[in-house]
C-alpha cells in the first residue's frame, strides 16, 4: 500500500457531528456571559478546544478577559457537557462505514491511528462508548492536551507517527472535516491530506485550504488508495 497509517480526526469525520461540540461550546461561553453565533463557533471548529474558548473571550471582550483562569472555567464546563453527552446520549454513533474502513486499514497492513482537538478525557469517552479500543480497530490516538500545540501545528500527526513506528511523512494520509485537519497535515508534510464533508464544513470551504482529495464518505478512501497504488506501479 502507498501508506502505512492514516490519522483520522474524531467528531465530523469518524463520529457523527450531531451538533454536541458546538452545542456545548455555545451553551458554556453563554454560561460565562459571551453569546456567541453559529458563524463565530464554525470559524473555530478542529481548533483545541481551550484555544478556540480564548479566541472567542478574546473576540467579545478582550485580550484581557481571556485570561488563563477565565478559559479554564469555560473549559471545565464545556468538558462536563461533552462527556455528558458522550457517555449518556443516545446520538452517538459513527459515521457510515468507520469500522469497516479501520478494518480494511488493518488488513491491508495500514496503521490505524485517531486525533482530535478535545482532550483525553473526552476521546477516551467517545472511544470507550463506540468500542473502537476493545474490538482492536485503533492503534494509537491523540488528543490536543497531550501535545505542546495542537492544530493547525503538526504536533498530534508527529505524536502518532511516532507512536505507530512511522517515520515518513509521505507515508501518512490525514483526513478530517475543517481547515485546522488539513492545515496541519500540510504542515507535518503528509503526503495525502484529505478533507471530508460529513461534518462540519462543505468542499467548497475545504478546498480553499488546498487537500489533495476531498471525499463525501469514509468508504470512497480504499479506491483512492488502489488508484494511489496502481499510479505508483
Amino acid at each position: 500500500m502507498t501508506v502505512d497509517l492514516i490519522v483520522f480526526d474524531l467528531v465530523g469525520t469518524t463520529v457523527h457531528d450531531s451538533g454536541a461540540v458546538s452545542r456545548a461550546l455555545r451553551e458554556a461561553l453563554a454560561a460565562a456571559g459571551v453569546l456567541a453565533s453559529r458563524a463565530e463557533l464554525h470559524s473555530v471548529k478542529g481548533l483545541p478546544a481551550p484555544t478556540a474558548i480564548g479566541q472567542l473571550l478574546a473576540q467579545f471582550r478582550g485580550w484581557a478577559a481571556a485570561s488563563p483562569p477565565a478559559i479554564t472555567a469555560v473549559h471545565h464546563d464545556f468538558v462536563r457537557r461533552m462527556l455528558w453527552h458522550y457517555e449518556s446520549h443516545y446520538d452517538v454513533r459513527e459515521c457510515d462505514g468507520a469500522s469497516d474502513l479501520f478494518a480494511w486499514c488493518h488488513r491491508h497492513g495500514i496503521r490505524v491511528a485517531l486525533d482530535t482537538g478535545l482532550n483525553r478525557t473526552i476521546a477516551d469517552a467517545i472511544i470507550t462508548r463506540l468500542g473502537w479500543r476493545a474490538r482492536g480497530l485503533i492503534d494509537a490516538s491523540v488528543a490536543s492536551d497531550e501535545v505542546t500545540h495542537g492544530r493547525p501545528q503538526p504536533d498530534m500527526i508527529q505524536s502518532l507517527m511516532s507512536s505507530t513506528g512511522v517515520a515518513d511523512p509521505g507515508r501518512v494520509l490525514t483526513i478530517g472535516d475543517t481547515p485546522a485537519d488539513i492545515q496541519q497535515g500540510h504542515a507535518a508534510g503528509c503526503r495525502f491530506v484529505m478533507g471530508i464533508t460529513t461534518g462540519s464544513h462543505t468542499a467548497d470551504e475545504l478546498r480553499v485550504h488546498r487537500p489533495t482529495h476531498v471525499v463525501d464518505e469514509l468508504l470512497e478512501l480504499p479506491d483512492l488508495l488502489a488508484a494511489a497504488d496502481a499510479g505508483a506501479a
